[in-house]
């Protein structure tokens, strides 16, 4: 018998098919499940856009945190499990952890520190993915890669890297973000760069002078940011600004609160996990060799 007034409702709720629930049933039975996932959440009004997306696009939030976990496991921990004479490769931590392993160094997320906190609001785009490691893995290890997260690649992958990039941000390492989509050009509000690239000289010295048609100042000014991304130069704010124009995926500055990201990674549900298995096979290897 269930005690708790609040279980025994949700319990009532769960009882009734789903087609015959009222909204008001359905709404309270998602707002019960939502507490209990995610952290500072005290009323319907909490749940943002980003939380829904995160709740209905991501079927097993929990091993969205394990991959987390796993980034932070050593090489040895992934060996272990690699090497493992029992089931070898039982858990897959060392192919999966390779991986994501290079997907981190393109959002420049470090190890051993606690993994969400350093998700920041930034901008990628196609040619960052490009120039990853994570891109050449992809594109050497498309097959292994299905099986491991089973999410479809595309075969337009090597020139369209940014739809794949976008869903193992989110499915796989329950990152909240977006693809934009190409903008058009908007020349007052980017009047400033074309200003900026006129006083710099940027088109007589580079492009035979200073165009007149705003889509040949849009073509060169495109161009001379790809060669500063290239040479690896700063871009300037208005730079900035213009490259958003481009396809990209956005990292949000939000991000779901969901509660094992929170914990430390030395509180780790898998370190946890790791070090039973390793006080089992102890006992194991002590009772064989009796």
């Amino acid at each position: 018998m269930i005690s708790n007034p609040l279980e025994r409702k949700i319990n009532e709720y769960l009882q009734i098919p789903g087609h015959e629930r009222t909204d008001d049933q359905n709404a309270f039975l998602l707002f019960t499940d939502i507490i209990k996932l995610y952290e500072n959440i005290k009323s319907p009004e909490d749940i943002s856009e980003v939380i829904e997306e995160h709740y209905y696009s991501i079927k097993d939030k929990e091993l969205t945190a394990e991959h987390r976990e796993i980034f932070n496991l050593s090489i040895e921990r992934r060996n272990e499990d690699y090497q493992n004479p029992c089931k070898p490769g039982k858990h897959h931590f060392k192919e999966k952890g390779e991986t994501i392993d290079k997907f981190c160094e393109i959002l420049d997320i470090k190890k051993n520190l606690l993994f969400h906190q350093q998700i920041k609001a930034i901008e990628i785009y196609e040619e960052d993915v490009k120039a990853s490691d994570w891109y050449k893995h992809v594109k050497k290890y498309q097959f292994e890669l299905y099986q491991l997260f089973k999410l479809e690649i595309g075969k337009d992958f090597d020139e369209n890297p940014l739809k794949y990039f976008k869903t193992f941000c989110l499915k796989v390492m329950g990152i909240s973000c977006d693809l934009r989509q190409t903008k058009g050009l908007d020349a007052k509000e980017h009047e400033p760069l074309f200003k900026q690239h006129m006083q710099e000289d940027i088109y007589r010295r580079y492009y035979g002078g200073t165009p007149r048609a705003i889509n040949k100042k849009r073509k060169h000014s495109d161009d001379w940011i790809n060669k500063k991304i290239e040479n690896g130069d700063e871009l300037t704010i208005a730079e900035k600004k213009f490259r958003t124009m481009r396809r990209h995926v956005e990292i949000h500055k939000e991000q779901p609160q969901y509660k094992r990201y929170l914990l430390n990674p030395m509180e780790s549900p898998l370190l946890e996990y790791i070090s039973k298995g390793e006080i089992e096979n102890n006992k194991h290897n002590r009772r064989a060799s009796r």
